[in-house]
């Protein structure tokens, strides 16, 4: 696990990428870095996300493939790694044309945001399934490989995850 870590921050240096944030939803030490008992721990989000900046362009690189943050951690060096090896093979630039559409979060965040309901056009006291339905029907739209808006799917995403813990909270 703190292989994983390290053998990611290496590739983020290789790479040369300065202003690095990794983020998950668990805690971190005082340098940034993960605590390994955490990093096993299989919990309802393990995803990972890495903001950086690379030639004055800030990106973000994210995975929540796997169920433990350290094995997102990994999957996200081994990319880069991987993405690194065709750069160096000369087939064109291939890595700064991969991390170019990740974009980093904007400075400017909208701090007002309808509630996840509205979102999602359903009733505050939707079911779990109905939820998910209005979901699935508004990724359909705004999901950003079917030409929506990134900020969009971002925001129903996250309307989603809501209602899901409302349920949640509901039952208990």
């Amino acid at each position: 696990m703190e292989a994983a870590q390290q053998m990611l921050h290496k590739e983020l240096q290789r790479i040369g990428a300065t202003d690095i944030i990794v983020s998950s939803n668990i805690p971190v030490r005082k340098d940034g870095m993960f605590y390994t008992d955490w990093m096993s721990r299989k919990i309802d989000d393990p995803g990972v996300a890495v903001y950086f900046s690379r030639r004055n362009k800030q990106s973000v690189i994210c995975c929540d493939q796997y169920r433990t943050i350290w094995e997102n951690v990994y999957a996200i060096a081994k990319t880069l790694e991987n993405l690194r090896a065709i750069d160096r093979w000369g087939v064109s630039d291939f890595l700064d044309k991969a991390i170019t559409g990740f974009t980093a979060i904007p400075e400017s965040i909208v701090l007002f945001h309808k509630p996840w309901y509205e979102v999602l056009q359903v009733k505050q006291t939707a079911t779990e399934n109905e939820i998910v339905q209005a979901y699935r029907q508004q990724a359909k739209i705004h999901h950003p490989d079917v030409g929506g808006s990134s900020a969009e799917f971002n925001k129903i995403t996250a309307a989603y995850k809501e209602g899901l813990n409302y349920i949640k909270e509901r039952k208990n």
